[in-house]
């Protein structure tokens, strides 16, 4: 039987999984969905995501692909999926796709959000949705920083070791837009043609450190061409970032 390829878009929380990819016998979002196939069709099928999340990372729009039998039409399969899915993951749509599609070689471009609960508490049902940051945060400074960082740049002094070599450190970061949202929530939006291993939370350490004094524009741009990971600031937690969208 010829194979159909279907795009899913997929919602989840970071909390439940050790990150997407597989890492047997530790519950993956690449593991659930990989499971709730096998329930649906009595065999095994391969699931290929747009990129990998770290454990703790959320996903308001991550996309996957597969190659499946056309035997459910695309409504029907959402409703199975999501029926043979744990909470914490939900597939938000899935459409057919044409046979050259894959959620990851596909894609054009990504946005991820970081969200940091910044007042004195961290309101209950932000616990693991946000990075509580208790002390104030000069934006304008945040902001002024973060302009140094949008266009096509090498950004070896943010990105950890992934554990594979990678052809390139340079990658264009199109936007990175700062707003404040009711409750003391800043919300981090990263628009860019491709991001690097933690790329966003070290970006996100690094500003935050400005905001509070101990790191000057000055400083951060220094980092940024001294092109080293071991000067840089520490990597913001995991539990702040989400990633929003990807386009193809």
């Amino acid at each position: 039987m010829k194979l159909q390829t279907y795009k899913l878009t997929v919602a989840y929380c970071g909390q439940d999984f050790y990150g997407w990819q597989r890492q047997d016998p530790h519950p993956t979002v690449q593991l659930a969905l990989e499971t709730a196939l096998k329930k649906i069709y009595g065999k095994s099928f391969h699931v290929a995501g747009s990129g990998r999340t770290d454990r703790g990372v959320h996903a308001l729009g991550q996309v996957a692909s597969c190659r499946l039998p056309p035997s459910h039409p695309p409504a029907t399969l959402l409703r199975a999926l999501n029926f043979h899915l744990p909470p914490g993951v939900r597939i938000l749509s899935v459409q057919k796709a044409g046979p050259k599609f894959h959620a990851r070689f596909s894609a054009t471009g990504k946005t991820y959000l970081y969200r940091i609960g910044n007042a004195p508490f961290l309101h209950p049902l932000e616990i693991g949705r946000a990075w509580h940051v208790p002390r104030p945060l000069d934006l304008k400074a945040v902001r002024q920083a973060a302009r140094l960082f949008v266009g096509k740049l090498d950004f070896a002094s943010f990105t950890s070791n992934p554990g594979y070599e990678r052809e390139s450190t340079v990658r264009r970061l199109r936007s990175i837009r700062i707003t404040r949202k009711p409750g003391s929530v800043l919300e981090f939006t990263f628009h860019g043609d491709g991001f690097l291993y933690r790329m966003v939370r070290n970006l996100v350490g690094a500003l935050v450190k400005v905001g509070h004094g101990r790191l000057s524009v000055a400083e951060l741009k220094k980092i940024l061409a001294a092109r080293c990971r071991s000067g840089a600031p520490p990597t913001a937690p995991a539990e702040g970032l989400y990633l929003l969208k990807v386009r193809y």
